[in-house]
């Protein structure tokens, strides 16, 4: 975990982390995960979401980082951003929901704030670490290094600084030199290497083989790296480090060293601190995580584990502000391909057909689609026009094929019509119109071969790529998210000053109340009607999907269940492409309401759903008499089971490009 707080030190940082995690050792190869992270802090009376701007301007900031390109092929180097009350209580959350290792941070080397050592924020993680800490002290780049001194008096943090040593020796073909205080006193500086066993010897002429001074060598030197060198030393304890500092380009201590001795200076400093200030060599700190400590209760007293329940209000707030993404932030197609190529990721494109979908309209709509994403750009990887009502003839289907002059027919190995087989195992009872994407999607997930699938919208009058690429972008980004989803703003960019960006009355005066009165992690879904949007396979294969224009409402919520709600992304699209199919208000309701109702009935086993009525009553006047109409809705709400759980699915993969590489 390497948390930013000077842009200027992030490549440098990262480097380091992968050499301090001996990330290219030979014969090793280990697989190192670098987390690249941002802090945005919010005041206490001011509500998490507000920090949505600063956590976009972070990722942006953050995308600028030299990523895996300039590392080796097993080093990952993943960017994120969170939002918190204060700096050093939102690096150790982050560590504890990542599982860190080993936190790096930067440091001045001295601080100004008054009874601290290092710093308000990094002095209240080195009190309470939530893993192994290693503290820089160095420029904008760390120089060639060819030695590195390492003092050690003993203690629980010598092994982690053994091996970290070690590994940056090897990255770096530099030198070790471990250097071990006697104490004060004249005496000569004894050298020893660990693959020397008559080292024990010399040192030991003079002193009580039972003494703790020559114990503490015997077990530095069998821990020693090969020619490692170790150095014994008697005198003043800084005076001794900052003179062999002379001869190193690195200097590695521990700040569990304690406080410098009263012959070094009168006040109680830390050593690490009092080397930073007596010599500009770039400096490492390391210090452990503290090992479990069961603590026997006092007499009388019966001691019991204090759970706090997260506030959910901070809870949505918080994932309002770190997941809440524009699609402008993904425009550069040619870094999202080439992430995907490095993830080993293949991407779907489902084009699912309902509503009054115009053939001759779909048609270019494919055509716009393979020549943006797959012939320009490659981010998609194929097509599918999914047709659950067999809407489409011979013909209308070929017209996909037909790219115009020039070009040729079209690969139907990238563009793929689906449509349900004469045996097909599944029927839907009401073969009305279906205003809703997820039949088609269902469908469509028995054919396709991608890890990510992203279903567009055709009944919209033009192909727009960024409903497809800002859609993938987070997927692509943030490995853990399952789902994204989108919604739409007026002018384009939603702007701060704002009080309502999103110009749809009827989701802000009747959908997002409901979702959220139900589901309150939910509360901050702009738009959970919308229809586009993106989702890993895995999941989509594990939910039942709804028919209906309430499709996005049910997989929000059957995510959010099974994923939590941080498993879940939404990304301002910009400005609403214009559309041939208009439904009702009141029909989206009636269906959002039934979603709702049913998954609250299996969640508490009451009856609300079953004694609900979909159909629409409108108010109707003839001169001065009113009177009411009842509408049944065009076709009854469907739940798809699970495509995984279905008789007969057999999942469909891409043929291997290249041969694996030979171990």
């Amino acid at each position: 975990m390497v948390p930013i707080l000077n842009p200027n030190m992030a490549e440098s940082l990262v480097k380091l982390a992968a050499s301090l995690a001996g990330a290219s050792l030979e014969g090793v190869r280990r697989h190192v995960r670098i987390v690249v992270l941002g802090i945005v802090t919010v005041p206490d009376d001011t509500p998490l979401s507000q920090g949505a701007p600063l956590v976009r301007a972070y990722r942006t900031m953050l995308r600028y980082i030299p990523q895996n390109g300039a590392l080796e092929e097993n080093i990952e180097v993943h960017t994120e951003v969170r939002v918190a009350r204060d700096v050093w209580r939102g690096i150790a959350d982050q560590v504890k929901e990542e599982d860190g290792d080993l936190l790096l941070l930067h440091w001045k080397g001295s601080t100004q704030t008054p009874g601290k050592i290092y710093g308000d924020t990094i002095d209240a993680l080195m009190d309470d670490p939530p893993c192994d800490v290693v503290l820089a002290r160095f420029s904008n780049s760390l120089p060639p290094i060819k030695q590195i001194l390492l003092p050690v008096r003993g203690g629980s943090y010598s092994t982690l600084a053994l091996g970290l040593v070690s590994n940056l020796a090897e990255e770096w073909s530099a030198g070790i030199t471990v250097l071990h205080n006697l104490g004060d006193g004249a005496g000569p500086v004894e050298n020893f290497r660990s693959n020397q066993a008559q080292s024990y010897s010399h040192y030991g002429e003079g002193y009580d083989s039972e003494d703790e001074s020559l114990n503490t060598l015997q077990a530095l030197a069998l821990e020693l790296p090969p020619n490692a060198k170790l150095v014994a030393m008697q005198g003043k304890l800084i005076q001794g480090i900052v003179q062999e500092a002379q001869h190193h380009d690195l200097i590695v201590v521990g700040a569990s060293e304690g406080k410098a001795s009263l012959s070094d200076q009168g006040s109680g400093e830390k050593i690490a601190e009092r080397i930073a200030r007596e010599t500009r060599r770039p400096l490492l700190v390391v210090k452990t995580a503290k090992p479990f400590e069961l603590k026997r209760p006092s007499p009388g007293l019966v001691a019991a584990p204090v759970f706090k329940e997260p506030d959910l209000q901070e809870w949505v707030d918080r994932w309002f502000a770190e997941n809440t993404f524009r699609y402008r932030e993904f425009r550069t197609m040619s870094s999202l391909t080439i992430l995907k190529e490095r993830r080993h990721v293949r991407i779907s494109l489902v084009l699912p057909v309902y509503g009054k979908t115009h053939p001759v309209a779909l048609s270019e709509y494919v055509r716009r689609a393979w020549f943006a994403l797959i012939r320009d750009i490659s981010l998609v990887d194929e097509i599918l026009v999914s047709d659950p009502d067999r809407r489409l003839d011979r013909n209308e289907v070929e017209a996909f094929y037909q790219s115009g002059p020039g070009h040729g027919r079209l690969s139907e190995k990238e563009i793929i019509y689906v449509a349900p087989e004469d045996n097909e195992a599944y029927s839907r009872p009401d073969r009305g119109d279906d205003l809703g994407p997820g039949e088609a999607i269902w469908l469509a997930l028995k054919k396709a071969r991608g890890d990510l699938i992203v279903w567009a919208d055709p009944t919209m009058d033009n192909f727009e790529a960024r409903l497809v690429y800002g859609l993938v972008g987070p997927l692509l980004t943030y490995p853990e998210f399952q789902l994204a989803g989108g919604f739409y703003s007026e002018s384009g960019e939603t702007s701060e000053q704002s009080s309502n960006p999103v110009q749809n009355a009827l989701v802000e005066l009747s959908l997002r109340p409901l979702l959220g009165g139900f589901f309150p992690k939910l509360a901050g879904v702009i738009n959970p009607i919308c229809t586009v949007g993106a989702a890993r396979r895995e999941l989509l294969e594990r939910v039942p999907l709804f028919s209906g224009p309430a499709f996005m409402t049910g997989l929000l919520i059957d995510t959010v269940v099974r994923n939590d709600l941080m498993s879940v992304a939404q990304v301002d699209l910009g400005p609403k492409p214009a559309t041939n199919i208009t439904i009702a208000p009141q029909l989206i309701t009636a269906d959002v309401l039934s979603i709702l109702l049913r998954r609250a009935e299996e969640r508490s086993q009451n009856t609300l759903w079953s004694n609900f009525n979909p159909a629409i009553k409108t108010v109707q006047k003839s001169g001065d008499v009113y009177s009411l109409k009842v509408e049944q809705p065009a076709s009854m709400l469907n739940e798809f089971p699970p495509v995984d759980f279905t008789a007969g699915y057999v999942r469909h993969y891409f043929e291997p490009e290249f041969e694996p590489e030979s171990e």
